[in-house]
């Protein structure tokens, strides 16, 4: 399988025989810090690496940082909502009162009678009738029910604060002190927003993740600055008509190859198997179609995190993908700019014209192994470095497997580590692409060798 899977860490997985199975399929485990306390988060980390320790395989941590998200304050019960029924919204942390609905950021100043606030991903929908002194007096469009902590959007609307918040700093500075790989930056904007993240960043990957309409008209300059970036159709969806979702999906999927940046598809991938074994015939196309259209890697989130069958979900995760991979896009119109890129480009029409068993990237930064992934060669790229951090960010690099290469000091002395690991694994047909060992992040040497 050459997608890659991310799958959210949560009850769903808790038992270490749950996620000793899960982690058999999946490359990257994503802590959502919207939940959870630092400790919750140290010790999902640690049991995390205990398991994949015991697996031999290096799974990737992601710390996704909640972003100045809208969301419903503590709730002392659920409110139930039936369709035409009134309920009011005010800048609150808690209520008891049913008819009240706290939320914990101040939205008054920002809405306008007509506008719409879906709750909880559409489940709940709601049309603005009045504004009163301090509260947003609503009318419920469906039935539906309101709890603790559920997010809230509002059609059209870009809330006044951006990225990252205080609180998103606090975190990414969590996250680097307990050795996670990934930084996720919500509702991104632009660019700058990224530039701020990484100054606190301490060298880890930053995924942006893109939910506003004003991040896709920056989408270029985004894809540019982040190290990754992911579709998160779940807030897009509060932001753009939703029957827009699957245009401004390959927009962005685009966007990425042509920066040469891994892509994340995520939300609702298989939402029935939160509570069912099998999936919907819907659910099933949308994951073919998100490879189809090249996406890199795909992310479940209820589905592991509090689903009933998690390892249900990401084995048909991994199957579907699988079988999808036949029909992923290769890299029609490539242009080269750089001698890397160059390289890279040979090196995957050669793989293709003779059908090649592997490409070998010996790499000291990530870069070659990145580009070859974006070009999408037939043939497998093997990753080859001493640098663990390198390795894990490389997992959610489609098509692209990471293996450890000690040291070397000269060019003869790599070929014949890679030779060694060719004939190990019995690989006859295979392609070195690589740089020169005292040079970070330059590719200039291409070798094909025939056994």
């Amino acid at each position: 399988m050459k997608a890659k899977i991310i799958a959210t860490y949560g009850p769903g997985m808790d038992s270490v025989e749950t996620l000793t199975e899960l982690l058999k399929y999946v490359d990257v485990i994503r802590i959502n810090m919207s939940h959870g306390d630092e400790r919750q988060w140290t010790e999902f980390a640690r049991k995390v690496r205990s398991t994949s320790k015991a697996l031999s395989k290096e799974i990737a941590l992601f710390a996704d940082l909640p972003g100045p998200k809208i969301r419903v304050g503590r709730l002392a019960d659920p409110i139930k909502m039936r369709k035409g029924e009134e309920i009011a919204l005010a800048y609150s942390r808690y209520s008891s009162n049913s008819e009240i609905v706290p939320l914990d950021y101040d939205i008054h100043k920002d809405v306008k009678p007509g506008a719409e606030v879906l709750i909880g991903e559409y489940s709940l929908r709601l049309k603005v009738k009045r504004l009163e002194k301090g509260r947003i007096i609503c009318e419920a469009m469906n039935d539906g029910e309101i709890t603790s902590h559920k997010g809230i959007g509002i059609k059209g609307l870009s809330a006044r604060v951006s990225p990252p918040t205080p609180e998103d700093i606090k975190r990414a500075e969590f996250a680097v002190r307990n050795g996670f790989d990934f930084l996720g930056i919500s509702f991104v904007r632009e660019a700058s927003n990224i530039r701020k993240l990484r100054r606190h960043a301490g060298g880890l990957g930053i995924i942006a993740k893109i939910e506003r309409r004003i991040a896709i008209d920056n989408i270029a300059e985004i894809a540019a600055e982040a190290d990754a970036l992911m579709v998160a159709r779940g807030d897009l969806a509060f932001d753009v008509d939703i029957d827009m979702i699957p245009i401004e999906q390959r927009k962005i999927i685009n966007a990425g190859r042509d920066a040469g940046k891994p892509v994340i598809v995520a939300t609702q991938m298989l939402a029935s198997m939160v509570n069912n074994a099998i999936p919907t015939r819907a659910e099933v196309n949308d994951i073919a179609n998100a490879i189809a259209s090249g996406a890199d890697c795909l992310m479940l989130s209820d589905e592991t995190a509090v689903g009933k069958f998690p390892v249900e979900s990401v084995k048909m995760l991994a199957q579907t993908a699988s079988n999808a991979e036949q029909f992923a896009p290769g890299m029609n119109g490539f242009k080269v700019t750089s001698i890397n890129g160059g390289i890279a480009f040979a090196a995957s029409q050669l793989a293709d014209n003779y059908n090649t068993d592997v490409i070998f990237a010996p790499t000291q930064t990530g870069t070659t192994p990145k580009i070859l992934s974006t070009l999408r060669p037939r043939a497998p790229i093997i990753a080859l470095t001493d640098s663990e951090k390198v390795r894990k960010r490389l997992n959610l690099s489609y098509g692209v497997e990471s293996m450890d290469l000690r040291p070397y000091r000269t060019t003869d002395q790599m070929f014949e580590r890679v030779r060694n690991i060719a004939r190990k694994r019995g690989i006859r047909k295979y392609m070195i692409v690589s740089g020169s060992p005292n040079k970070k992040g330059t590719t200039d040497t291409l070798k094909y060798i025939e056994s």
